[in-house]
């Protein structure tokens, strides 16, 4: 990810330096939930485009990994979607077999107003509960202890 200051949008390349692959290598649920996206911000997919696509989709789609009707389809091999929205947005890999195998990610899009601390998200397509709201702790340069001294804060004055 590319960022020269908080007013100019952020270019993430999807995977980092490993791209968009179905090789089993990235994470991208990690890759995903380790970076902040906001709206303006651009997704940068990079890929062999003889071998792989990418498609943004439903959430109902992404959840099974069904292509049939894509919202948006790319096919360059280097493709940057802006993320002109907030909340999520779904793509995964059409090509037979990649996205059950791990080739699709969730972005969660923030308003470029939100500020970088606690912020409550909605629930996404892996929340078993429908009640309780996910605290997301990911400011931009997110650590394990400035986490925890937010969370305890949260729990203290909640």
């Amino acid at each position: 990810m590319a960022l020269s200051d908080s007013s100019t949008a952020a270019h993430h390349t999807v995977g980092d330096a490993l791209g968009w692959t179905a090789a089993g290598t990235v994470d991208y649920a990690e890759w995903a939930s380790s970076n902040h996206f906001q709206t303006g911000d651009e997704l940068d997919f990079k890929y062999d485009p003889q071998f792989h696509n990418v498609m943004e989709v439903s959430s109902q789609d992404f959840k099974s990994c069904n292509s049939s009707s894509p919202i948006l389809t790319f096919t360059t091999g280097h493709d940057s979607v802006e993320l002109t929205s907030v909340g999520h947005h779904y793509y995964l890999c059409g090509i037979p077999g990649h996205c059950a195998a791990g080739q699709k990610v969730d972005i969660f899009v923030r308003s470029h107003n939100d500020s970088c601390g606690p912020s409550i998200d909605p629930p996404d397509h892996h929340s078993d509960s429908s009640s309780t709201p996910f605290v997301s702790f990911k400011p931009w340069r997110r650590t394990k202890l400035l986490d925890m001294l937010l969370l305890v804060g949260y729990a203290i004055f909640a």
